[in-house]
């Protein structure tokens, strides 16, 4: 019975990604021309806190590549679609290295960016794939077969809208609970580095957060003032910024949901497919965070019989992911504080697996 492995990652290439977009985006062009001509260690010029999603992405893809030296070398590794299926499938059949693939991938989404900028982003992305060949895997460990799943760049694009406006939504609504709360007394703690990149630019948006300690601060107030005397005061300044947000990510979440059933629809019938081939051992399914719960659940009811679940750590990869996935804690639980600020119960469609955005 072949083990299957479920490791959400945080993808070092699409942090790289998101910075130097985010980077270029704010570039004069005659700035850009002048680091053409000496385009090496660029990350000195990005903010700072850019710089530490680069150095703390560097670190979670490390402890993935930990993860991969205990999975057989040759297990089967399904990753997310980018839905350019000639050259996944140059992929799959071997014509191509693991190198080469990354590299013909970044030149295809590069293409929305115009030049000089592209030439400055090329040459900034070739430079961190030679220093991460093993992206997914290395050609020292390469596996027997890649397939890829998940959902086409328009259902993509469907979301991001959808998914941009929760998130400002979110940024708003904790504004607001920030303010209301320090009119009663004072937070002690003070968020730390804030760094996001836009979905719109790349459809992979990037957060990452040092703002734990604020925001537990933050809702242990929060929720003890609610519970007791200040609540009527806190519905009456918070109702309408509860009641948009809740709007916002509830329209998120039937988006979501709807993606996660294509997901595992897709995942339902690689396995499928792979369970044919007799002499795999071991099949590793890579995905996003926020996909987690809703994946781990389908595949622990669904494949029993058919697959062994591996059991596998993963406590040091999300203690380093933490900063990236801040932002979907914070989103999940706004959520709740916005419902109860309503006196609403959880629509039960968004009690399921789908609706959890922050792994525990």
């Amino acid at each position: 019975m072949p083990k299957l492995f479920l490791i959400p990652i945080i993808d070092v290439l699409e942090v790289h990604d998101a910075v130097i977009r985010d980077w270029l985006s704010g570039l004069e062009e005659t700035a850009i021309k002048e680091h053409l001509e000496y385009p090496f260690r660029l990350e000195r010029f990005f903010p700072e806190s850019a710089r530490l999603a680069l150095v703390n992405g560097n670190k979670v893809h490390d402890e993935i590549l930990t993860l991969f030296n205990s999975i057989d070398p040759h297990a089967v590794f399904l990753n997310i679609s980018s839905d350019l299926y000639e050259l996944e499938n140059r992929y799959n059949k071997r014509l191509i290295s693991p190198q080469e693939f990354w590299q013909e991938y970044y030149e295809n989404i590069s293409k929305d960016i115009s030049e000089p900028a592209r030439t400055l982003y090329k040459i900034y992305l070739n430079e961190i794939i030679d220093k991460n060949t093993r992206l997914i895997e290395s050609k020292e460990r390469l596996p027997l077969n890649l397939l890829f799943y998940g959902i086409s760049m328009r259902s993509k694009d469907q979301l991001i809208p959808v998914y941009e406006k929760a998130s400002e939504m979110v940024e708003d609504f904790t504004l607001h609970m920030v303010r209301a709360v320090n009119e009663i007394m004072n937070l002690r703690e003070k968020p730390k580095h804030l760094w996001h990149s836009s979905l719109n630019a790349t459809r992979v948006g990037i957060s990452y957060e040092e703002t734990e300690k604020f925001y537990d601060e933050l809702l242990s107030r929060l929720k003890r003032l609610l519970k007791y005397k200040a609540r009527e005061y806190f519905v009456k300044i918070l109702w309408e910024q509860a009641r948009k947000y809740v709007a916002s990510h509830e329209e998120f979440l039937d988006h979501k949901i709807i993606e996660d059933e294509t997901k595992i629809s897709n995942i339902s019938e690689g396995l499928t497919i792979l369970e044919l081939q007799s002499e795999l051992s071991e099949i590793v399914i890579l995905c996003q965070p926020a996909d987690y719960t809703s994946i781990l659940d389908f595949l622990k009811n669904n494949m029993d019989t058919r697959f062994s679940i591996a059991q596998m750590s993963l406590i040091g990869l999300f203690e380093k992911m933490r900063p990236f996935i801040q932002k979907n804690r914070i989103m999940q639980n706004n959520y709740d504080i916005a419902l109860n600020i309503l006196g609403r119960e959880k629509p039960k469609r968004f009690i399921g697996h789908s609706a959890v955005l922050f792994p525990k």
